[in-house]
């Protein structure tokens, strides 16, 4: 799509989807969350109840996303915003408009997706994601031959939240979701979710922030960069955060219900994996992250390799993401909210503070850095919880060591070849 498209749609789009997101996070009650660790996860009725707050919630982003939409409009009609800030580019409003109405067709996504997580059918609901994901970059690029313009990518991802939706129910087993009211069901909802509520507020504003913050600062050419190496550094994070939610935190919370004592070695049991894979990415990324963007794109793309390389580090922390999910599964989501807090000063005290000193590559590096700002916090919790082990958080260490060594050699091996010219 990059080849197809130019780098300012990739920046507009990255800011719609950042302040689309911000409304789903405000209003998330961790309402997949609740049905995985719930022991009422198996009852339709608590599940029905579940799908019918979904639905009112999606009626609810995709009313405040309008509003928004009109809101910019109408201030960038009477030019109150930098005419190069991306948040002034005219087109804005209309694909938040537009992308809003994802919102509503989630919110009829069938429960079944989450069940299917719960009991670790991980086979039917992986196709469900992966046909989805794939018919619609087919239902992109199909667009772009025809008109190659930022549509594209809104029909894309309007395209795959209905396909999601219709194989959700098609191909998982379990009986269709209908609209129903129970107020037990409901209160356990709110009791649970009431954390994850605050906790997603403040997490939209830690995990989105860097590009709230530079939307307002640089243009949308350079904030399509940004959004590139972002991609690729949350890549990485999406797919162990997807392994952990639909594996880690299924298994986590079976044990934390069933066997409490075994928690501790089932968290390491599943950290030792992720531990050796992200200190092997982290290491090799920050030397050689520049010949990876240079091998998957064009040269109007080349200087997201450099922030791809600074952007890097936060994967260090992504060893730490299992904890959060142990939390959860002990019924305790109100324990990240501290951490979400101190990544959310270091972010927004930092980067504007390093853009005024340093410029943009001050702002990528606070960008980068913010979130092992709370490495410090997750440990005490853990060992508040009894979750901490000092052998195994040391023992994968070498791994970025390795990292390192590997991302060097690549980068030497290019200058001595000169590849890329």
């Amino acid at each position: 799509m990059t080849r197809l498209l130019v780098p300012e749609m990739f920046g507009i789009m990255a800011l719609a989807n950042v302040l689309l997101m911000g409304l789903a996070l405000m209003s998330d009650l961790g309402l997949r969350q609740n049905i995985v660790q719930s022991r009422s996860g198996h009852d339709q009725v608590f599940l029905n109840t579940v799908w019918t707050v979904q639905i009112l919630r999606g009626a609810l982003i995709w009313a405040l996303a309008s509003v928004m939409a009109i809101t910019l409009y109408l201030i960038n009609l009477a030019h109150w915003l930098p005419a190069s800030s991306v948040y002034a580019e005219p087109v804005l409003p209309y694909i938040i408009a537009l992308l809003s109405i994802n919102a509503l067709l989630n919110g009829f996504e069938s429960t079944k997706l989450a069940t299917a997580n719960r009991n670790l059918a991980l086979g039917k609901l992986t196709m469900v994601e992966l046909t989805a994901q794939a018919a619609g970059l087919a239902f992109m690029l199909v667009w772009v031959f025809i008109d190659r313009s930022i549509w594209a990518l809104v029909a894309g991802s309007l395209f795959t939240s209905l396909l999601r939706i219709i194989l959700g129910n098609v191909l998982l087993p379990g009986e269709i979701n209908r609209l129903h009211w129970d107020k037990s069901a409901f209160s356990e909802i709110i009791g649970f979710g009431k954390w994850i509520f605050a906790t997603s507020i403040i997490g939209f504003l830690a995990a989105n922030g860097d590009r709230l913050i530079l939307g307002g600062l640089t243009d949308a050419k350079t904030l399509g960069m940004y959004s590139i190496a972002f991609l690729m550094v949350s890549t990485i994070r999406d797919v162990f955060n997807k392994l952990i939610s639909n594996v880690a935190f299924p298994a986590l919370s079976e044990v934390a219900r069933e066997r409490p004592a075994m928690l501790k070695q089932t968290y390491y049991k599943f950290r030792r994996p992720l531990d050796v894979v992200t200190m092997l990415a982290t290491g090799f990324l920050f030397f050689a992250g520049h010949l990876l963007v240079h091998t998957l794109y064009d040269q109007r793309y080349f200087p997201a390799g450099e922030m791809l390389e600074i952007l890097s580090i936060a994967l260090f922390e992504l060893r730490y993401a299992v904890a959060g999910h142990c939390f959860m599964a002990l019924g305790k989501p109100k324990l990240m909210i501290p951490i979400i807090i101190i990544q959310v000063v270091a972010l927004y005290v930092g980067m504007p503070v390093a853009f005024a000193l340093f410029g943009f590559k001050g702002a990528l590096w606070v960008a980068g850095g913010s979130v092992l700002f709370t490495i410090p916090m997750t440990i005490h919790l853990k060992i508040k919880l009894g979750l901490f082990d000092n052998v195994q958080e040391l023992r994968t260490m070498p791994w970025l060591v390795l990292g390192v060594a590997l991302g060097w050699a690549a980068n030497q091996i290019s200058i001595v070849i000169g590849w890329p010219a």
